[in-house]
């Protein structure tokens, strides 16, 4: 039985030291220890603005052991284990002093937490809720492993920058940016005592800190003056941090750098934005400004983003500047980031749409359309009728001009001509993910900015006219020496287009006869603008860019509440014309340079090439080969239309309600023909049977007759145009 109980014992014994051995000989990676580490995020100056965040949502920064001044290891080794180079990871003489302490001391009493068992507990948090005895023999056991496989240096150095100091700082170089607003390798013995005596206790009281400060003071090799309030040693007593949540409090990095947060994924020690720090206060100062004096428009909030050309490159643009609000701290929606959030576009994609339109052969900068009140067909019975923002119609213009004035008819008739799943294909791929919906939800409203933009998406969009129809990747900063982008390229539309496109938006003449002679839109040097303004009058928008920037302001209520009127060439405008003014004070202010167009004269009313008796207009074209095509109209007295003869309404398809409550007299339908004048003996068919006789202006009204109804539009004998419609 003895025998038994012996063997039993040994091999009890033998499982126990291979069970040890086990668990010591686990290897130990020390970067993994760097788990908890959080990014810092700096300004292209190397402005400490912020750090990322962790799981704990600590701030911690890791700087090696070699940036630490010699006298920093000493001073922790003598307040919290000063024996730290003699033991293995377990202080036996301390424990013993520790329990002598518990068992016969009513005063205070020492503990034997060595720094490796300490390091153990910050790496092992868990383990806080283990029974003692438990708790005690795997941070023991854990200790003596990590004195097998790291060195006494690498122990240190886990140990400095992951030791909890003071609230959410973690670590001797986040507590030195924190507290004192310097850089680890600049740390004074004081400052050094200072933080050490917060280790032990984060938040004394000011007399309990001072007794341990004079307390260590006493125990290190250097010589050192009492003081009777330690705090006198910090920036701000309140530890009112200085560093980077000072510049958080600003509020003007702190859009961006709530974004960037959000996209940093990999631990790093430092991220290195291309945001100016300088360059975004200015232009917080200029939002703030403005709204000043749009307030009194019901205007409250406004957005601003500036990216800039990289030299060298075709293909991608940088940040530069960033503001969400004009107050990230402000009650309420401060804290909104209007750059990147959706609203109805207004008139900010027509540049977009013209350039896929012309890339697609449909038309050319010069061709012609007709800006008429015109009712399109949505099928099954529906209609959408567009009006422009000044509910007058101009009749035939230039693509150029319909563009640079922001019709909005010609621009529906774009859409149709190109299709509305074309378009919002080609929005998908110039980045306009958000589009979730069915091109048919959209409709061509499309085209009016129905389905809405940021701020980001829309000057990202706009980059593409800088760099030759390539969609750009934004530059955001360098992470581990690699560069992090937003977004990536793809070729939208030719260098031809873009350019084509590019000189159109730069003409203020084009512009001018919606815009006036003196507006926002214009400045002292070059530069192509657009501006867009939603229903009701709800979002302000304008985009500008030249050679360089490309600049854009969003202007409105993050409400959603209508503002007083306020357009995007006033309110957004205002912003846009500010900044870049702000950019280019230092510039040369180049004018543009045609590398793929040449400046043609064309008719305004034929879009072919100018005669002596032409109203002209000169607009910058794609270099062809083929000869051009000279108007010939104006000696005929004639006129035609991209549209051609046809009728303005009723669409096809379109169904007319009766209502019997009314008179019959007061609910006549509407008719209009367009390009009348061009026929020489117009008549109308009535369900093929009655001839009626339009005005000279293509006008007319048809008593409201229920059933399925037809017309067909003759010049004498020759069908030039028909359509069906209904009245229920």
């Amino acid at each position: 039985m003895i025998k038994k109980l012996r063997i039993i014992v040994i091999l009890l014994g033998v499982g126990i030291l291979l069970t040890s051995a086990a668990f010591l000989l686990r290897p130990i990676n020390f970067e993994s220890l760097r788990n908890q580490s959080t990014v810092r995020i700096l300004t292209e100056e190397g402005k400490l603005i912020g750090r990322g965040k962790n799981l704990s949502q600590t701030k911690q920064d890791w700087q090696k052991f070699r940036e630490y001044p010699n006298f920093v290891s000493e001073i922790i080794k003598t307040a919290e284990d000063k024996r730290f180079n003699s033991h293995h990871g377990v202080d036996l003489l301390a424990g013993i002093n520790s329990i002598q302490s518990y068992l016969f001391s009513k005063g205070k009493r020492g503990g034997a937490s060595t720094i490796t068992m300490q390091l153990v507990r910050i790496q092992n948090p868990e383990i806080r809720s283990f029974p003692f005895f438990l708790r005690k023999s795997f941070e023991i056991f854990e200790a003596i492993r990590y004195e097998i496989w790291l060195t006494k240096s690498e122990i240190l150095e886990a140990y400095l920058n992951s030791v909890s100091i003071h609230s959410n700082l973690v670590g001797f170089p986040s507590a030195s940016l924190a507290l004192f607003g310097k850089h680890i390798r600049f740390l004074s013995i004081e400052e050094t005592v200072y933080l050490a005596v917060l280790i032990r206790k984060n938040k004394p009281g000011l007399e309990e800190l001072s007794i341990r400060y004079n307390n260590l003071i006493k125990r290190i090799p250097y010589e050192l003056p009492t003081l009777n309030d330690p705090n006198e040693l910090i920036v701000n007593p309140d530890f009112k941090i200085k560093s980077d949540l000072a510049e958080e409090l600003k509020g003007e990095n702190q859009h961006f750098l709530n974004w960037i947060r959000k996209l940093i994924s990999i631990p790093s020690e430092e991220f290195v934005s291309s945001l100016s720090s300088e360059l975004n206060s200015e232009l917080h100062s200029i939002v703030n400004s403005e709204l000043e004096g749009l307030s009194r428009w019901n205007v409250s909030n406004a957005s601003a983003i500036v990216l800039e050309r990289i030299p060298g490159t075709e293909e991608e643009l940088e940040l530069k500047a960033m503001i969400g609000s004009k107050n990230f701290f402000e009650n309420g929606n401060g804290m909104v980031n209007g750059s990147l959030a959706y609203r109805d576009a207004g008139s900010t994609l027509k540049p977009l749409l013209y350039a896929n339109a012309i890339e697609k052969g449909y038309y050319s900068v010069n061709s012609i359309f007709s800006d008429e009140k015109y009712s399109f067909s949505l099928g099954q019975g529906g209609n959408y009728l567009p009006r422009n923002a000044d509910l007058r119609y101009w009749g035939d213009l230039t693509l150029a001009e319909a563009l640079g004035n922001s019709r909005n008819i010609p621009a529906v008739t774009a859409i149709n001509q190109i299709g509305v799943t074309t378009f919002y294909r080609f929005l998908q791929s110039a980045g306009f993910s958000h589009l979730k919906e069915s091109p048919q939800f959209y409709g061509p409203g499309l085209a009016l900015g129905a389905g809405g933009t940021s701020l980001l998406q829309l000057t990202r969009a706009y980059g593409t006219f800088l760099l030759n129809g390539i969609l750009p990747k934004i530059h955001l900063g360098t992470i581990d020496k690699k560069p992090l982008y937003y977004g990536s390229n793809v070729r939208l539309f030719s260098a031809e287009t873009a350019e084509e496109i590019k000189f159109v938006l730069k003409d203020p003449k084009l512009r001018q006869r919606a815009f006036g002679r003196r507006s926002y839109l214009d400045f002292p040097f070059p530069v192509s603008v657009k501006t867009g303004t939603s229903k009701d009058y709800r979002n302000s928008w304008t985009v500008a860019f030249n050679e360089r920037y490309v600049v854009g302001a969003w202007v409105g209520n993050f409400s959603g509440e209508r503002t007083m009127d306020v357009s995007g060439s006033f309110g957004a405008g205002r912003i846009v014309q500010n900044i870049f003014r702000n950019l280019m004070k230092a510039k040369p202010k180049q004018d543009y340079t045609s590398h793929f167009t040449e400046t043609k004269s064309f008719c305004r009313l034929t879009g072919k090439i100018a005669t002596d008796r032409c109203p002209t207009i000169s607009l910058k074209v794609r270099k062809q080969i083929l000869p051009p095509e000279f108007c010939n109209e104006h000696r005929k007295g004639t006129k035609s239309s991209v549209l051609g003869v046809g009728f303005v309404y009723p669409s096809a398809g379109q169904i007319y309600l009766y209502h019997p409550s009314y008179e019959k007299e007061t609910q006549s339908i509407p008719i209009r023909i367009r390009e009348i004048k061009t026929l020489k003996e117009p008549k109308l068919v009535w369900n093929g049977e009655k001839e009626l006789l339009p005005s000279p202006n293509g006008d007319l009204r048809l008593p409201i007759l229920r059933g399925k109804q037809s017309l067909v539009l003759y010049d004498g004998e020759v069908q030039k145009a028909t359509v069906d419609f209904e009245v229920k």
